[in-house]
């Protein structure tokens, strides 16, 4: 299939820190700091005791929670370009040869060509939304801190965030010359073992030919798509 001279080499669209909307950086990183400076504060102006507090902020069950799903969802981005369509780690050098489990599968590249892209789809309305976070085709860790007992497999290349208001959907075909995916491992949870009557259970990848990753913009990344005539030969599917 012939590439789209309406798409120059040189023209691409780049989103990086895509999953990083306010709720979610206020909560990992917002948070952890204001509690600091007000445990600082008292320390200071009070009783020196208060340093404790400062030492054990990042271990307080909600806090910790928040810094590691920001620190998880940190590196997501997406790329478009003439070559087709990126999403993970677009920003980092080394992301396609990293070796990760798929609990930080964030942090790997996928990459598609435009010839394997089937469909490629903008989704802003809350149902869709909702049952791209929830619905068992879309299962990932991206957007849970711990694993919720229905969820026995985690799907590679579904990049859902926590907060997540907007995403781009690609269908991927099954040719592995033209999709490139991070070699991911399964993972190993422990539990408490009052929500799993196991000490540890083995998370197993999934490969999902629908790949899913935030967008903040998504009115520009419709507008983009639209402008470089991947809307006539992929039929886009954009959410009103």
């Amino acid at each position: 299939m012939a590439r789209d001279s309406r798409l120059a080499d040189e023209e691409c669209y780049v989103e990086r820190r895509s999953a990083l909307r306010w709720p979610l950086v206020a909560w990992g990183l917002g948070a952890p700091v204001a509690l600091i400076a007000a445990f600082t504060g008292l320390a200071i102006f009070v009783n020196p005791q208060w340093f404790v507090a400062v030492a054990f902020t990042p271990c307080f069950a909600p806090i910790l929670i928040g810094i590691s799903l920001l620190y998880r969802n940190w590196p997501t981005g997406v790329r478009i370009d003439a070559a087709g369509v990126s999403i993970g780690a677009v920003g980092s050098k080394r992301a396609a040869t990293r070796r990760l489990t798929v609990t930080h599968q964030n942090r790997g590249l996928f990459s598609c060509a435009w010839p394997q892209v089937r469909y490629v789809e903008v989704v802003t309305s809350p149902a869709r939304i909702r049952e791209i976070s929830t619905s068992p085709q879309y299962w990932t860790l991206s957007n849970h801190w711990g694993k919720p007992r229905e969820i026995t497999r985690c799907m590679a290349g579904v990049l859902t965030a926590p907060f997540m208001k907007a995403a781009l959907v690609i269908r991927v075909g099954t040719d592995e010359a033209g999709v490139v995916s991070p070699e991911l491992r399964p993972a190993r949870l422990f539990s408490n073992y009052i929500s799993s009557p196991r000490f540890s259970t083995r998370l197993a990848v999934d490969p999902s030919l629908e790949w899913v990753v935030p967008t903040r913009h998504p009115d520009e990344l419709r507008a983009f798509l639209a402008a470089t005539g991947r809307t006539r030969w992929l039929g886009i599917r954009g959410s009103p």
